[in-house]
């Protein structure tokens, strides 16, 4: 509900011909300031309003009840009639007996606007090293979760997990490429089973990207004298024009090979050879998990149209997106830290 409204009932009781509603509620204010004053234009002021419309709220009151609601006479104080004070035992009786019943009225109301209102968007943000799927993702979330992602490399990713700047850390590991052990043992040492949980979200197929006619077979090849290799000018930025940019060297004809995904390569049109499979997680802190964003999430990750859209990626699979992974099980190539 929005923050602006607010409920408020009244017990305003007396009204009649010349006396509407807001002049009887005015009528009894001005009876409780005459109950407590010497004069009607101490109670007038005292109630906030003129003398000239005091004296005409009573006048009205007068001739609704066809008797007089206050005694006054010349050199001495007003005071209320027998009738001005029973007046003001019946307000106080009305108040007294309708204060429970509109408090509760006043609950109901504010519950069914607020089951009428409009929920807002659960939101999550999350920083990964680049990935395809990923993309996709956020476009599958919408408009069920407002999922914002920030590409960088993972140690990047993970190190603002631990500051609390993201809510979910992405990050890649790979089987079998130079340097994988170095590359999983930088990722593991953000990681703490008692603080993260690791969600797996896709594998993928990395490999070198070549032209069609580069006689290229595998890696021993990239030794031959004149073949051009490119590399990721910084590998752990993990951005997508890093990614791409080797790929479109390929095809236009400014590299002979690259490493990359062969969704990259299917993408240019470049032949492929496999290298090894990588694994993409999705890492979040334990308080996160019960959220309705993280709970939308995994909703999302497990959808067939998730499934879908990602089946047009090629060397990609997410069967198993969702399912949450041990630490120590995922990252093989990490030893588990002693505490």
């Amino acid at each position: 509900m929005h923050t602006k409204i607010s409920i408020q009932f009244d017990s305003t009781w007396l009204c009649g011909p010349d006396v509407p509603r807001e002049r009887g509620r005015a009528l009894l204010q001005l009876l409780a300031a005459l109950e407590r004053t010497r004069s009607l234009r101490e109670a007038a002021q005292s109630a906030g309003m003129s003398y000239r419309f005091a004296w005409d709220t009573l006048a009205a009151g007068s001739r609704l009840f066809g008797a007089p609601l206050v005694d006054m006479q010349r050199g001495r104080a007003a005071r209320l009639s027998a009738l001005g004070h029973k007046l003001l035992a019946i307000d106080a009786h009305v108040r007294i007996a309708l204060r429970e019943p509109l408090e509760r009225l006043r609950g109901e109301v504010a519950g069914l606007l607020a089951a009428s209102a409009p929920r807002p968007t659960p939101r999550l943000s999350i920083h990964a090293s680049h990935d395809l799927a990923l993309t996709l993702l956020r476009d599958v979330c919408a408009p069920q979760l407002d999922l914002d992602v920030v590409f960088c490399g993972a140690d990047d990713a993970l190190a603002a997990l631990a500051r609390g700047e993201c809510d979910l850390a992405g990050f890649h590991v790979a089987d079998a490429l130079p340097r994988a052990a170095a590359a999983a043992a930088a990722v593991g040492r953000w990681l703490d089973s008692r603080k993260h949980v690791l969600i797996h979200f896709a594998t993928r197929e990395q490999g070198l990207i070549v032209r069609a006619n580069s006689r290229i077979r595998g890696v021993h090849d990239l030794a031959r004298p004149g073949v051009r290799f490119v590399n990721r000018q910084n590998p752990a930025s993990g951005s997508a024009d890093s990614a791409q940019n080797v790929a479109a060297a390929v095809a236009g004809k400014r590299a002979d090979a690259a490493f990359g995904l062969r969704a990259d390569a299917a993408r240019l049109k470049l032949s492929f050879l496999p290298l090894a499979l990588e694994r993409y997680f999705i890492v979040a802190g334990r308080p996160v998990l019960k959220s309705e964003g993280f709970l939308a999430l995994l909703d999302m990750l497990r959808s067939a149209d998730f499934a879908a859209q990602v089946k047009k990626l090629p060397g990609y699979d997410v069967a198993n997106a969702g399912t949450r992974q041990a630490l120590d099980g995922a990252l093989t190539w990490v030893k588990p830290q002693r505490h």
